[in-house]
């Protein structure tokens, strides 16, 4: 890929950023999304786990179905409540500069700062879900109890990935945070788990 349309792009995100302060939303929105997708993903393995589904294919199209679900949600509920956002930001300064916004760079900063928001809020727990179900991919039936244990420890794995990144933001200890969140995945475990009477 062309390295000087890497740097336009780049320096067209700082330009942005900086009039919007998307970044840090979508730095939230990442962290956010990730884990609620990770989270969601090990409540369908644990159900799928505790009703006897051992066939690879049958959890992976509930997966995939959660997965998708999960992404579509936040894609769409992101672009309406940005785009909301924006659009009061941009009319209150309009009203507070006395002029028209709308062919300008400020229009296009935040319709912009809108995508890249909802896009984020989208793919964060899409692909965290997919990278927990990767086990069921590769896995022959008999094999199945194995790909529920390497999922679980994914879905683990993420948990800890997520936390070190938020403890990388903080200036907080990485591995304390990833630790953190991993303990958070456990409670969620034995939440479910009683729940299905185990």
């Amino acid at each position: 890929m062309d390295t000087a349309f890497l740097r336009d792009a780049l320096k067209k995100f700082e330009y942005y950023d900086a009039m919007t302060g998307m970044s840090e939303i979508i730095r939230r929105s990442f962290v956010n999304n990730s884990f609620d997708g990770a989270l969601t993903m090990l409540g369908v393995l644990l159900g799928s786990y505790i009703t006897d589904i051992s066939e690879p294919i049958s959890v992976i199209k509930l997966g995939l179905a959660t997965a998708i679900a999960v992404g579509i949600s936040g894609l769409t509920g992101a672009m309406f409540a940005e785009s909301a956002e924006r659009k009061r930001q941009l009319r209150d300064m309009e009203e507070a500069l006395h002029r028209n916004l709308e062919n300008t760079e400020y229009k296009k900063a935040h319709d912009t700062a809108s995508i890249l928001i909802a896009l984020v809020d989208g793919l964060s727990p899409l692909v965290a879900s997919l990278v927990i179900l990767l086990p069921f991919f590769f896995v022959i039936p008999a094999d199945v109890n194995f790909a529920y244990q390497a999922s679980i420890v994914m879905s683990l794995s993420v948990f800890f990935l997520i936390g070190a990144f938020l403890g990388r933001i903080s200036g907080d200890s990485a591995l304390l945070t990833g630790a953190k969140l991993i303990v958070a995945g456990l409670i969620c475990m034995v939440f479910i788990l009683l729940l299905e009477g185990i």
